[in-house]
Order: C-alpha cells, then sequence, then structure tokens
C-alpha cells in the first residue's frame, strides 16, 4: 500500500495490516505525519504537536504497547485534557499548565492503543462555527466549520484516522458536513465528558469523528461506558425499541430555503433510504427557531456560570465580542432558567409522541441548508432567495438535537457544483445509537464517494 492509501485508509483496513505485518505503525504515523507537513502551514488543523507520537508508535510495532486500536492515530479537540499537554479550548484565557492526567475518553483510547498526534484546533471554547485560522482542506478559501473544525479537516487531510469533537449545536456534525467526514453525536450522557473543558452543562456532547461510518463505529464501541466525572453520564444503553423501518423528513424546515443542490443531493439520498427498504413519510416538526430559541437561552447561563472566573479575571485575553457573549447570560433568573428546562422536555416529550403516532423511529435531513462558505463571509444566501447570517443559517437544523438529546450522524451524501461536500444528517431516537450506526452504513455504500483533497504543491 502506498503512502497516501495507508494514510487515507479506514481504520478496520489499517488494523488488519498492523496484525498481519504488511505495515508498522511507524509507517501509519510517517505516512500521516507526511501530509501534515504539507497541508500544515495553510490548513492549520493543529494547535500544539504530540512530541512522543512517533516514539509511541516505535512501542506499539515493539510489542510494548497493545489493544484493540493499537498504531491508529488519533487526533484531539483542543478541549479534551490530555496529559502533559495544555488545554487551552482554543482561547489565550486558558492553557497555562500542562493537564494533569486524561480526559476519560482520550484514557479509554490510550487504554486500546490509540496514538495521540497532538490538539486539534477548535472554536475559542467552542462558541462558534467558523474555526479560525483553520481552512477547508476541499477549498482553502472556506471555513472548515466548528467547533470540531480542527478534527474535520485533519481527518479530511488524511492527517489522522480517528479524531475526537464535541458538539453544543451543531460542533460535531456541522464540520463533518463541510469538510466530507464522519461525526457522530451520541444520545446525551452516553459518552462521558469528564476532562472536556466545557461550553454548556446540559447540551454538551462527547462524539466520535472519522472518514467512514465502520471507524466511527469502532470508536463509538470503545467510548461508549459510565464516566464516573459526568454527572449525566448513564451506565449503560437500554435496549432498543422494535424497529418500524419508517423515516421521517421534516420537509418544512428546508424544502424552501435550502440550495438547490444541497436539494438534489438529499433528494438522491432519500431515494436510496427506499431503494434499502425503508418508508419514508413527512413529519411535521414545530419550527426549527423554536429549538434554537430554546437552545441559545440554555446555553447562556450556563456559559456564563462555566467561564465567569476567566471572563473576570482575565477579560483581556478572550477573542474579540467573546467577553460580551459570554456575560449576556449573567443576568438569566433561576427561575426563568428552570421553566426553560421544563419547556425543553415538555417539547422533547411532545415531539417523541409526535413520532410514535406515525411510527417513524428516525429522520433524514441535510445537516446544513448549504456548503462550506468562504472565510470571512458574514452571510449566505439561501434557496428561497433570503439572506441568512451565517451561524444561524449553519446550526439550523442541528441544534434541535441538542436539546432533545438525540442521537444524530452526518455522512457525506455528495459535492455541489463548486465541488464542495454536502452532509445529509441522519437521526435517530433516544439510546438507538446503534441502530443509528447501522443505517449511516447502509446508507454509505448508496451514496457517492467523495474524492479526498491533496496537499498543496510545495
Amino acid at each position: 500500500m502506498n503512502e497516501r492509501d495507508l494514510a487515507l485508509a479506514p481504520a478496520r483496513t489499517v488494523l488488519d495490516l498492523l496484525r498481519s505485518g504488511a505495515v508498522r505503525a511507524a509507517d501509519l504515523f510517517a505516512a500521516q505525519d507526511a501530509r501534515r507537513a504539507r497541508w500544515e502551514p495553510q490548513l492549520r488543523a493543529y494547535i500544539t504537536l504530540a512530541q512522543d507520537a512517533a516514539e509511541v508508535a516505535r512501542r506499539v510495532d515493539a510489542g510494548e504497547i497493545g489493544g484493540r486500536l493499537a498504531g491508529l492515530t488519533l487526533g484531539v479537540k483542543d478541549l479534551y485534557d490530555v496529559a502533559g499537554l495544555p488545554t487551552t479550548g482554543g482561547s489565550r484565557a486558558y492553557g497555562y499548565e500542562p493537564a494533569r492526567r486524561d480526559a476519560h475518553a482520550v484514557a479509554l483510547l490510550l487504554a486500546q492503543g490509540a496514538v495521540v498526534t497532538g490538539k486539534l484546533n477548535t472554536e475559542e471554547l467552542a462558541f462558534g462555527i467558523i474555526t479560525a485560522p483553520t481552512r477547508n482542506p476541499f477549498d482553502l478559501a472556506r471555513i472548515p466549520g466548528g467547533s470540531s473544525g480542527g478534527s474535520a479537516a485533519a481527518l479530511a487531510a488524511g492527517m489522522v484516522t480517528l479524531a475526537l469533537g464535541s458538539d453544543t449545536a451543531a460542533s460535531i456534525r456541522l464540520p463533518a458536513a463541510l469538510c466530507g467526514v464522519v461525526g457522530l453525536k451520541p444520545t446525551a450522557g452516553v459518552i462521558g465528558r469528564g476532562g472536556i473543558m466545557p461550553l454548556s452543562t446540559t447540551l454538551d456532547h462527547a462524539g466520535p469523528m472519522a472518514r467512514d461510518v465502520a471507524t466511527a463505529a469502532l470508536l463509538f464501541e470503545e467510548l461508549a461506558g459510565y464516566d464516573p466525572d459526568d454527572p449525566q453520564s448513564l451506565p449503560a444503553l437500554p435496549p432498543e425499541s422494535p424497529e418500524t423501518h419508517r423515516l421521517g423528513v421534516p420537509w418544512s424546515w428546508f424544502q424552501t430555503e435550502a440550495h438547490p443542490d444541497v436539494l438534489a443531493a438529499f433528494r438522491d439520498a432519500v431515494a436510496q433510504a427506499e431503494a434499502l427498504g425503508y418508508t419514508v413519510v413527512e413529519v411535521d416538526l414545530p419550527p426549527h427557531r423554536e429549538f434554537s430559541r430554546l437552545q441559545a437561552a440554555i446555553r447562556g447561563p450556563e456559559t456564563y456560570h462555566i467561564h465567569r472566573e476567566a471572563v473576570a479575571n482575565r477579560p483581556e485575553r478572550f477573542g474579540e465580542g467573546l467577553v460580551a457573549r459570554i456575560v449576556r447570560g449573567r443576568g438569566t433568573l433561576a427561575e426563568d432558567y428552570v421553566a426553560l428546562l421544563e419547556e425543553r422536555w415538555a417539547l422533547t416529550r411532545r415531539l417523541e409522541r409526535r413520532l410514535a403516532d406515525q411510527e417513524v423511529d428516525g429522520l433524514l435531513l441535510p445537516t446544513a441548508p448549504v456548503t462550506a462558505p468562504f472565510s470571512g463571509q458574514s452571510e449566505v444566501q439561501l434557496g428561497d432567495g433570503a439572506g441568512a447570517e451565517v451561524r444561524d443559517a449553519l446550526i439550523r437544523y442541528t441544534g434541535p438535537f441538542n436539546v432533545t438529546g438525540w442521537p444524530a450522524v452526518n455522512i457525506p451524501m455528495g459535492q455541489d457544483r463548486d465541488g464542495l461536500p454536502i452532509g445529509l444528517q441522519i437521526v435517530g431516537r433516544r439510546f438507538e445509537d446503534h441502530r443509528l450506526l447501522r443505517r449511516a452504513g447502509e446508507l454509505e455504500t448508496r451514496l457517492p464517494a467523495l474524492p479526498r483533497p491533496e496537499p498543496p504543491a510545495a
């Protein structure tokens, strides 16, 4: 296998090669590190490199480190603690000292022999969808999405095999969509968040990112389980309910506003789902703006509570305008916050009953109404000709499922006329993450495979 193919190979293929002795862990690291060296001057996916990564790969080859993931390279969003490396959250306000221990998710993967290559870029505090200065490997003039933009860009560029992200409104699924990779936001509480810098106490999700569904599923199997440092962590997934093979499409959310290229790719994805034996029906969901209002209102006081000490003591170290955004949540009264949580649970239960009445056990919809905007672009034009602020446009179909806590995954479903990836979002019922991943894998085989971008010429 040549260097390029090895760098871009799925995890299970690499594991087979490693176990057979056809390649070494050091070969995989070298192939991807060579791509990093060519990509990084312009892509800027990394914040911190793990200086011991090559040595860890050598120890895997020597048999000193083993496990189910032994030798696979792992990029970690710089919200997760990795012992010995600073956790900056993409901000100058944090990361003064190296982390003393690994985040729960990182520890699980290290225990299975994954090789951490470094900390990947994130929007500052994960509070946004741009992830500057990281660029999109499919077009360096465009954003990778955020806040897990470094993770998505590194995967798309063939710099790592595995990656970790986090998602409060879109931050795994959106960059996965814009960069043409797979990103899973699991059911709330299924993957532990211990040792991850939070943005929102009740809306944050930790999750895996990869270039293909099988690799994301492999990561999910290693990550799912109880985390004593996460008060919302679940001990185990309950049994799945009977499968109906009926998928719902909330056409009213996007039928008029999604870009024509996105709609065309989505209609083809629906046809492929029907060819697989699914019945696809229209479902009537509350307007996405109702969820967006709730998401923002709940996140506000939670974010302020989390970052209030840094805002009070070192406000000059935050990016422009971020302190003002954080302190907006300071004035929320406790009774108003509790009322928001009650409204959230009531909306979620109402939605679950509505889907149950239609015997729908999953949803299909675009991950975003448009493909990757240009860096510095403040507004996008929707399919109906209306203009929308970039952040509002890009999270309107993803944020609702942070409010409900349902699992949702992005998979690529094609490219627009400019060659930019288009993302398909598949949503499952609570706790049915395994079924969701199986469906994503089925659809992945029927949808167009994306070409992988190559590093700029030296």
